[in-house]
């Protein structure tokens, strides 16, 4: 219980900061520091459910997969490439839907046509937690 709590405030101290930093690059979105700040917090929810489903698709799937030498390499490998995956399909979703758009500073993915930042994001930090949790054991 104690490694999920852990595992939950450290997700979501690591995407609140990415959120709040990465601001700048969307359109405007909001009108008064306390209103960043609760979007933010919302949005830092929705990812820690994110990253949850990629470091459960690890515990579940990607450890039953790879197995032998190079296991522990392969499975952040597929952390990465699952994170890449669902934020840009994220993205994708949102900018459809006029959920968020982007400003003229934001560096796009070409042919994806999706911010870095966030497909950034959603590679790094799963795989940040995944290693700071497995040198906690």
């Amino acid at each position: 219980m104690k490694k999920i709590f852990l595992a939950i405030a450290t997700t979501f101290g690591l995407n609140f900061v990415w959120e709040i930093s990465q601001s700048f690059l969307y359109a405007p979105h909001y009108r008064s520091l306390g209103e960043l700040i609760n979007i933010h917090l919302w949005a830092s929810g929705g990812d820690v459910v994110m990253v949850a489903g990629i470091l459960l698709a690890d515990e579940f799937v990607f450890k039953r997969i790879f197995k032998g030498e190079n296991e522990k390499r392969q499975r952040l490998l597929a952390i990465v490439f699952v994170g890449f995956l669902l934020a840009v399909l994220v993205e994708k979703y949102a900018l459809a839907n006029s959920m968020w758009s982007y400003n003229a500073w934001m560096p796009v993915l070409p042919e994806l046509n999706v911010g870095l930042t966030p497909v950034l994001q959603m590679m790094l930090i799963p795989l940040v937690t995944q290693l700071f949790l497995e040198n906690r054991k």
